[in-house]
């Protein structure tokens, strides 16, 4: 039950229990891939993060603890995971790894304010071709847990380089409508020299199914700083998940190697599984 206003839900014996079984079902798939488990703590310290935080920074909730520091929830998982690479694991690159837990933001699209996720980091040297094994990895996992209709729309900064600052605006906030001409979709509409068409044409030699390029799929470029991404189900009608490259975010912490993750929202998986199933 979700609590209105809130963005809280409870959590019932039988809705465990069918969280626990996707949760094994998600960790199986990646764990075989040689992902391994990483917990960050529920509280950060909002200075030791805040030049990573790009556009999180205002979704973020906090407190002051006795002593005046300034505390806040986990926002997302990929910043503290960067801060653990970048202070305790750096050595050991390169690392896979991955999570499921809560995030806490303050979100007025979602109306969620405690968001569990699931997802997965790549860090260290990347090619493109781990690029596209990651893309690979997020539709095994929509398939191992019988979600067939899924379309993971890509994207890059650069696309966006050509727009003038008041188009910029209007894409950045979805004000499409207002717009001349819609940001077009497909690998037509872009140089054969850019990157987006070099990945697009190898996802495509993967023969990995349902990529869209969309050119009208912003992200903040203080974040992903490359490729990326969002993954809807069709008959859903949700965003399931995103990712993409974010080496911004390991530099913000002082540690020069690349970085390439996405996340799950557990409960738009779940709804995704229920609209996908027969009844």
């Amino acid at each position: 039950m979700k609590h209105a206003g809130l963005g809280l839900r409870d959590y019932l014996p039988d809705d465990i229990r069918r969280r626990d079984t996707l949760l094994a079902s998600l960790a199986d798939v990646v764990t075989a891939r040689g992902f391994q488990r990483i917990i960050t703590p529920s509280l950060e310290q909002f200075s030791r993060i805040e030049s990573a935080l790009g556009h999180l920074a205002h979704q973020t909730i906090g407190f002051f603890d006795s002593s005046g520091t300034h505390l806040i929830l986990r926002p997302d998982h990929t910043i503290p995971i960067a801060r653990i690479v970048a202070s305790r694991l750096r050595d050991k690159l390169p690392l896979a790894l991955f999570y499921y837990d809560p995030v806490f933001r303050k979100d007025a699209v979602l109306g969620e304010t405690e968001v569990m996720q699931f997802g997965c980091e790549r860090i260290g040297p990347l090619s493109m071709d781990d690029e596209v094994a990651m893309i690979q990895l997020v539709v095994d996992i929509t398939r191992a847990i019988g979600i067939s209709d899924i379309e993971i729309h890509i994207a890059h900064p650069d696309v966006f380089s050509g727009y003038s600052p008041t188009v910029l605006t209007h894409i950045r906030e979805g004000n499409f409508t207002i717009l001349e001409d819609l940001p077009p979709i497909g690998i037509d509409h872009l140089p054969s020299s850019s990157y987006l068409h070099a990945f697009y044409d190898r996802l495509q030699a993967s023969h990995l199914p349902n990529t869209v390029i969309n050119l009208g799929l912003y992200k903040d470029p203080m974040y992903y700083n490359g490729l990326y991404f969002t993954v809807i189900s069709r008959s859903y009608g949700h965003v399931l998940g995103s990712g993409g490259r974010y080496d911004s975010v390991m530099h913000a912490f002082d540690c020069n190697t690349q970085a390439f993750g996405f996340a799950f929202q557990l409960h738009h998986l779940e709804g995704a599984i229920s609209a996908c199933t027969p009844h």
